[in-house]
This record gives C-alpha cells, sequence and structure tokens, in this order.
C-alpha cells in the first residue's frame, strides 16, 4: 500500500509540473480561451501517456536482445540472479509505465474540468 502511494504521490507531482508548464506555456503564447487551456491538458496528458508507453517498449527490447542476455550469461551472475534482475527490469518499466499513465488521465481530466467549467 505504501507504495502505491508513493506512486500516487508521484504522480500528482508529475501533473502538477506539466500542469504548470501548460499555464506558463498557455501565458507566454498569450491563450484567452479555456478551449485553449483545455487541449493544453489534454495534448500533456497524452504525451506523458505515450511516454509511459515508450518506456515499456523501451524494457521489452532490452529483455528481448540477444546480445544484452548473452552479456548476462557470460558474467558471474548464475540463472537465479539474472531471473531476479529480468524481473525487476520488468517491474521497473511498468511502474513508470503506471506513473506517467495516472499523470496523463490526471491532465486528460484536468482537461476536461477546465472546457465545461470555464
Amino acid at each position: 500500500m505504501k507504495k502505491f502511494l508513493h506512486s500516487f504521490e508521484k504522480s500528482l507531482l508529475m501533473a502538477g509540473v506539466a500542469s504548470l508548464v501548460v499555464i506558463i506555456v498557455g501565458l507566454i503564447a498569450g491563450w484567452k480561451s479555456a478551449v485553449l487551456f483545455s487541449n493544453g491538458f489534454f495534448w500533456a496528458g497524452a504525451i506523458l501517456i505515450i511516454f509511459g508507453v515508450l518506456s515499456v517498449f523501451g524494457g521489452y527490447g532490452l529483455r528481448a536482445d540477444f546480445g544484452v542476455v548473452y552479456s548476462q550469461s557470460a558474467g558471474d551472475m548464475n540463472i537465479l540472479e539474472r531471473t531476479k534482475l529480468w524481473i525487476s527490469d520488468t517491474h521497473q518499466s511498468y511502474g513508470v509505465y503506471l506513473m506517467l499513465l495516472l499523470a496523463g488521465v490526471i491532465l486528460i481530466l484536468i482537461s476536461i474540468l477546465v472546457a465545461n467549467l470555464f
């Protein structure tokens, strides 16, 4: 449960930073309507989700690369240690994906609220 709360806090922080970036870009670009800000929040959320998906694909690319697997087998690690490393790498890439997915969904929800309330 603590891990989930920690990941949720990270997602909120990431969504907050992305929101600040959208607001600053909107103020610099001179956005005057709520629709423009709503679009900015939506695209920021979509970009975060895409980065999360790419992190999973990158982790899969490393696990599926024969050179990486072969180099790990040439070292001092036995099969149990290599399996633990593989599991931790998989867990890390999916953890990043879930964190970015949650931050992206928060930003998309903010975009819906901005479009409907203002």
